[in-house]
């Protein structure tokens, strides 16, 4: 991760001074998707972009943004007691993921498809690029389901899990801006977010391995230009 940020970070020095920049401050929505909405759902996004427009169409972004996924689903799953083939839940379980993640990615506009609306010019644009996805996933308090003598012991439970991780990963998004003065702009983006990790299963609850680990992001930027 330090060389990914090394290389960045001379990318970003060897721009010429000509080029404007940017800061952009972030906050949306973190979606998860394909097999993560099993455990999880929305999230809140909160981020931090510094921002170097290369020539009239192409920025370059180096991005942070974090998102805390809790209340995993698995507190209110049940499983299947061979014993007796009741179902049982685990009052005490709990499972929760945060991501901290670093990514760099170009940004394109287009010109031609610029459009007004509402009295301000909006500039489509597309990104795509490559990043490290830093997760934590936390898992306790489940029943152990592999007891063998009635009556179950719901104080007996499997001990807790912590997967840390930094997966290589990529983007895609679309989205648009538009100037809210001299040097201040909006910019509104969806993107698609996929990282090499994943989540161990715990089939006994009804939940399979997850890999990659995917999620989209809706986010609106509040970008100062200088």
């Amino acid at each position: 991760m330090q060389l990914y940020i090394l290389i960045a970070f001379s990318f970003s020095i060897s721009q010429p001074l000509s080029a404007q920049n940017s800061i952009a401050f972030l906050a949306g929505t973190g979606l998860p998707v394909s097999g993560l909405n099993d455990w999880y759902g929305a999230a809140p996004v909160i981020g931090l972009q510094y921002v170097i427009s290369t020539d009239e169409i192409t920025k370059i972004i180096m991005e942070f943004h974090y998102q805390n996924y809790g209340g995993g689903s698995i507190a209110d799953r049940d499983f299947r007691w061979v014993v007796d083939y009741n179902n049982y839940k685990s009052p005490a379980a709990n499972a929760n993921m945060n991501w901290n993640d670093f990514i760099v990615k170009t940004r394109k506009y287009f010109p031609n498809k610029t459009r007004s609306f509402a009295g301000k010019m909006l500039q489509p644009f597309a990104s795509y690029g490559l990043g490290l996805y830093n997760y934590t996933h936390q898992v306790s308090g489940l029943i152990y389901p592999g007891q063998s003598k009635k009556p179950l012991d719901t104080e007996y439970l499997l001990d807790p899990i912590t997967d840390r991780r930094v997966a290589w990963g990529g983007n895609i998004g679309v989205g648009f801006d538009s100037s809210l003065g001299q040097n201040v702009s909006l910019a509104l983006d969806l993107t698609y977010n996929a990282a090499i990790g994943y989540l161990r299963s715990f089939e006994d609850w009804g939940l399979k391995e997850v890999m990659p680990l995917q999620f989209l992001t809706i986010g609106i930027g509040l970008n100062y230009n200088y």
